[in-house]
């Protein structure tokens, strides 16, 4: 009587314990294992700064802008024109003139401040100065061909008389004596042009 043995297929012992890491599941799950460390390195190394910044994963520098407010302040300049004058004693008023009769001059008389203690009213032994101004009937400022004469009086005693040759820029000086004594006054000035035109303009001020 014959016996049959029925036994485990042959093959060799070492490929059949040596099967088991072959697995794809076993596989699979190294893989992902593997994916896992290295992204957690890379993160270690990036913020670490061991890695290069092409590669860091860390996130990038972020730049703070301060805003700063400015409060402006606006300066406002005032520009004062002044008439210019003939002298540091210069008239206190600027003369305003108007346009005479044909034939005839317009002339304003302009006395300075030195020695002024009232409306129309000086110190004796003051020194102040008189300016006038000369224009024709068509408003034209008159100077060259034009001529002017000046004369100071007290009551009816004349002081000083003067002419000269220009009626541009005329200036009547008082000199020491002129105004020493106490009284009324009229400085009185007359102009004269080639063409004939004539006037007169006379001022009252009172010395105390």
């Amino acid at each position: 009587m014959s016996q049959t043995k029925t036994g485990t297929p042959a093959g060799k012992p070492d490929q059949q314990k040596e099967g088991w890491h072959r697995h794809p599941a076993f596989i699979a799950m190294i893989t992902a294992l593997g994916a896992i460390v290295s992204a957690a390195l890379a993160i270690f190394l990036g913020q670490t700064g061991a890695l290069p910044s092409s590669i860091n994963p860390a996130p990038a520098p972020t730049t703070i802008f301060a805003t700063e407010t400015v409060t402006a302040t606006s300066t406002v300049t005032q520009t004062v024109t002044e008439s210019p004058t003939t002298g540091p004693d210069s008239p206190s008023t600027t003369p305003t003139v108007e346009t005479p009769p044909p034939g005839s001059l317009a002339i304003t008389v302009e006395l300075g401040r030195n020695g002024k203690i009232g409306p129309d009213e000086y110190r004796a032994g003051s020194f102040p100065h008189a300016a006038a101004v000369v224009y024709d009937e068509t408003g034209k400022y008159l100077t060259r061909g034009c001529y002017l004469t000046w004369e100071l009086k007290r009551g009816s005693t004349v002081i000083k008389s003067t002419r000269t040759e220009t009626c541009g820029g005329t200036t009547f000086y008082f000199q020491p004596g002129y105004l020493e004594v106490a009284g009324t006054y009229q400085l009185s000035v007359s102009g004269l042009t080639d063409a004939g035109a004539k006037g007169t303009k006379a001022v009252q001020f009172k010395v105390i």
